[in-house]
């Protein structure tokens, strides 16, 4: 009953019910994220452990029949197994990696609220240790060309956001300040460019990430275990691979599994420490700085990973940014802080290297004050997308011959731009396919073309 009124309270909350989107990144989330999100989740829980409560006290008060409950619970212990069970000898994927979606979202067809939320979230559960892999896959993606060539860009770096609206950018026309720096560092007039009409692959981070590092695609996982991913390329043409984020972000064992079925494959996996380096993203500067003052090798592709304005949007700003902002709500001030851990980084960078090309974008946008995740609302979408090159060869208009021709960047757009960085060529027909094939995928697993979601969404 209180998963039954749960569903039904998150129905009354966001105006749609639980998406298996939600459902994977239950299954994945680290232990931070998910004590940071009780907050919201009490919203949804707390109603309808009142409503259980009340029901009860009425069911023990006032009903006189008995409640057998040995049946009900027998039959959907055994319609659950034999779902589970099927999908256990059923590969979807390939002919190695299996997925256990597809059944059970079958199951969730039939019984939605609760038998069908427990399978899902149980398989899925069970269903990471196909991210568990760290070995070298061999295969490169059929659009790379091979060899690579020896570029003279030393330091190739992705700063990821995390949940950032690109309309809060005072670098995009918002109204209040909330990005003086970056608006100085991108918009230098040799290498700096400021992208508009940019848009994330996805609105979750768990797919986001995969479709920016890896050749994963909206249809399918299968490139994310076949093809060799831009960090295991990056390996391959000779640079040493980091991955850096806030102890908030940090992965372990099977924890953010699909995004750090990838992450584990760098050379450096390192994060902030709690006690010395603090909360906030400013302090991975400190993290990079220390890294690039040990390491002396000459070539480094490096991805830092922000905690960036994820909820809840009080954790990720301090008292510095409030002093900025004074009047500012809670989203903008995150958006603040992100532009000072970027300017910080870029600070270190510039000490330490002269060749360099730095691409700052987002995993997804924010529906701001309600989430991201959700079947609706472009704003989950909506993406700022930044970048500045030494290297005259990667300017502002190497960026452009990535965009669709709706007029859009997409983040499926993330893992060709990158792939040109570390040196590869790609394949001009498949890449004009995929660069005018724009689609994105939901929540629900469902893929669909950014056009029509974006008019399906257009505000009145």
């Amino acid at each position: 009953m209180f998963l039954l009124l749960s569903e039904i309270s998150y129905l009354i909350y966001f105006g749609e019910v639980i998406s298996e989107g939600v459902l994977d990144s239950i299954s994945e989330t680290n232990t931070y994220e998910a004590f940071s999100m009780l907050k919201p989740v009490l919203f949804i829980t707390v109603p309808a452990l009142i409503m259980t409560v009340i029901i009860l006290f009425i069911y023990k008060k006032f009903i006189t029949v008995r409640f057998r409950p040995i049946l009900p619970l027998t039959y959907y212990l055994i319609i659950g197994t034999i779902f589970i069970s099927f999908n256990n000898d059923t590969e979807i994927e390939n002919d190695t990696h299996k997925d256990y979606r597809l059944n059970l979202i079958i199951l969730r067809g039939f019984y939605p609220a609760v038998v069908g939320n427990v399978a899902y979230l149980g398989a899925t559960y069970l269903s990471t240790d196909i991210y568990a892999d760290t070995s070298e896959i061999e295969v490169f993606n059929d659009a790379v060309i091979l060899p690579p060539q020896n570029l003279n860009d030393n330091l190739v770096v992705l700063i990821m956001g995390e949940s950032s609206l690109f309309s809060r950018y005072s670098a995009y026309g918002y109204h209040k300040s909330t990005t003086p720096l970056m608006e100085e560092i991108f918009n230098q007039k040799n290498g700096g460019c400021i992208i508009s009409n940019s848009h994330s692959s996805a609105s979750f981070t768990r797919d986001s990430i995969p479709m920016t590092l890896s050749f994963n695609i909206p249809e399918s996982n299968n490139n994310l275990f076949d093809n060799k991913s831009i960090i295991e390329m990056a390996k391959y043409n000779n640079y040493k691979t980091y991955w850096l984020a806030s102890y908030r972000q940090s992965i372990k064992g099977p924890s953010n599994a699909k995004f750090g079925f990838i992450a584990r494959k760098s050379d450096v996996l390192d994060f902030t420490d709690k006690e010395t380096e603090g909360r906030q993203d400013v302090n991975l500067s400190k993290l990079l700085e220390k890294h690039l003052k040990k390491d002396s090798v000459t070539k480094k592709f490096i991805v830092i990973h922000l905690r960036g304005s994820h909820q809840p949007y009080s954790d990720g700003y301090d008292e510095i940014d409030k002093q900025a902002l004074p009047d500012a709500e809670n989203y903008d001030l995150t958006i603040h802080h992100t532009d000072r851990t970027v300017k910080a980084i870029y600070d270190v960078i510039n000490k330490y290297s002269s060749n360099y090309s730095i691409i700052y974008t987002s995993d997804h946008g924010e529906i701001v004050n309600l989430g991201h995740g959700l079947s609706k609302g472009v704003d989950q979408f909506l993406i700022p997308f930044m970048f500045i090159s030494t290297n005259n060869r990667f300017d502002c208009q190497f960026i452009e011959s990535f965009r669709s021709s709706n007029g859009y960047l997409s983040g499926l757009m993330n893992k060709y731009i990158l792939s040109n960085l570390l040196g590869y060529q790609i394949d001009q027909s498949i890449l004009d396919k995929e660069k005018n094939n724009d689609r994105i995928l939901l929540p629900d697993n469902q893929n669909m073309l950014f056009l029509d979601y974006l008019k399906l969404n257009k505000q009145p």
